[in-house]
């Protein structure tokens, strides 16, 4: 069975999303695992959560990984301090962790919950947000329904065509009938003629006979 493709985004619900990062995250540490077995590379891998818990992998291991990667960043110059570097990490993934509660936040305003803690300037303005994605959704409803139709149509004319064919094959079939009807009623009118005429020279041959 071939794969769907998976639209690059954000997954919106919160379980699919612990599932998704449950399954590529243990995708990712299994396949970096198997190319440092396979091709002898030396792999480091740190991974973490939305819930800002850790997971990673190292081959040999972490640390010489780290001393490397500085090494190889000096000699490039850009140089990275390990701990300037942590801390970067920490702050992206809190950033991260704010956007994510606030999406959280938003979704469950969206589905009618926690109303009460917005006030009037919140209500009017989630209320325009509801209004423009109705307006999109009913829009792209139309657009559905009008390729349904289109389908629909394409579909009927193509019966109908199917249809009117039908009714020429009969209309030849019918024909075809009638004149072989035609036909057998002729040579069998000609069959009789036939047995009548034989029938009097029969006769004719008999009298001719008495006579002579």
């Amino acid at each position: 069975m071939v794969r769907g493709k998976v639209h690059m985004e954000k997954v919106q619900d919160p379980v699919n999303r612990r599932v998704t990062f449950c399954k590529r995250k243990t995708c990712l540490l299994k396949k970096g695992k198997e190319l440092s077995t396979l091709c002898d590379a030396e792999i480091g891998l740190i991974i973490f959560s939305p819930t800002g818990k850790l997971y990673e992998f190292a081959s040999p291991s972490m640390r010489r990984i780290t001393k490397k990667y500085q090494k190889f960043g000096a000699s490039m110059g850009r140089h990275i301090p390990l701990d300037e570097h942590l801390e970067r990490l920490r702050s992206e993934v809190e950033n991260l962790q704010k956007q994510m509660a606030d999406l959280e936040k938003m979704n469950k305003y969206m589905n009618g919950e926690h109303l009460d803690l917005l006030n009037f300037k919140e209500l009017k303005c989630l209320e325009m947000k509801m209004n423009s994605g109705v307006r999109k959704i009913r829009w792209r409803k139309g657009k559905f329904i009008q390729e349904y139709i289109r389908c629909r149509k394409i579909e009927e004319k193509s019966l109908e065509l199917e249809n009117a064919n039908l009714h020429k094959k009969i209309g030849r079939s019918h024909k075809a009938c009638k004149f072989n009807i035609d036909i057998r009623e002729e040579v069998n009118n000609k069959l009789e003629t036939d047995a009548a005429i034989q029938q009097d020279l029969t006769k004719t041959n008999l009298i001719l006979t008495l006579f002579s």
